[in-house]
C-alpha cells in the first residue's frame, strides 16, 4: 500500500477530520457580524460555513503528496484510488457532521457536511485547472460569500450554497453537482498534474 503512505492520508486526513469535527461541535450555531459590500454594510455569518476549509486542505495536501514519475507511467489506476480517498473523506465528513449536529440539536452543524462536498469539488476544479493554486478556491469562494452574498443581513443568495439551511434542495443539488465536476476534473487531469 504504498500508494496510501505516499498519500500520507492516515496523517493529512485524520488531522484535517479532527480539526473538522472539533470545530463543527465548538461552533454549532455561533454566528459573527462580519463586514460585507451588501446594502448594510454588515452581515451575520454562521461560523460553521469556515469550517470546511481545514479539511479540503488535508485532503489537497495528501492529493498533492505524489511520486510524479512512477504515478505517470505505471499501469495501475491511480486516479481511481484518489477518487477513493476523496470520496471516502467527504462521505465520512458528511456523515460525521451530520452525527454531530444530530448529537448537539444544531442543523447548522449537520449541514457541514454538505459544504465540505461542495468546497472538495470547488478545490478538485481549481486544482485540475491551475494545480496547487486551486487550494485558494474555497477560501475564495467562502470569502466571496461572505463579502458579496447575502442580500440582507440573514439572507443568503441561493449561489452561495454555504450559509444555505440543510433541508434547501438547491443548495444539496449544488454540492453535489460541484463534487461531480470535481471528480471529473480529478480524473481527467489526474496523470498530467504537477
Amino acid at each position: 500500500m504504498w500508494w496510501l503512505l505516499t498519500r500520507r492520508a492516515h496523517v493529512f486526513l485524520a488531522i484535517g477530520m479532527a480539526s473538522f469535527l472539533a470545530l463543527v461541535l465548538m461552533f454549532q450555531d455561533k454566528s459573527s457580524a462580519l463586514p460585507s459590500f451588501g446594502s448594510t454594510g454588515s452581515v451575520t455569518v454562521r461560523l460553521t460555513v469556515f469550517v470546511p476549509i481545514p479539511l479540503v486542505a488535508a485532503l489537497m495536501m495528501s492529493l498533492d503528496s505524489r511520486l510524479r514519475a512512477p504515478e505517470i507511467s505505471g499501469v495501475r489506476r491511480i486516479d481511481l484510488r484518489d477518487v477513493a480517498i476523496t470520496l471516502g473523506t467527504v462521505a465520512v465528513a458528511v456523515v460525521a457532521s451530520y452525527a454531530a449536529g444530530a448529537v448537539v440539536g444544531s442543523q447548522v452543524a449537520q449541514a457541514a457536511g454538505r459544504n465540505v462536498a461542495f468546497l472538495t469539488g470547488l478545490m478538485l476544479l481549481g486544482r485540475a485547472l491551475f494545480g496547487q493554486g486551486g487550494a485558494l478556491f474555497p477560501t475564495a469562494w467562502v470569502m466571496a460569500v461572505v463579502l458579496v452574498g447575502f442580500r440582507t443581513t440573514n439572507d443568503p443568495y441561493p449561489w452561495t450554497i454555504l450559509p444555505e439551511p440543510l433541508g434547501a434542495p438547491h443548495a444539496a443539488a449544488g454540492a453535489a453537482l460541484m463534487l461531480a465536476v470535481g471528480v471529473f476534473a480529478q480524473i481527467r487531469t489526474s496523470r498530467t498534474y504537477a
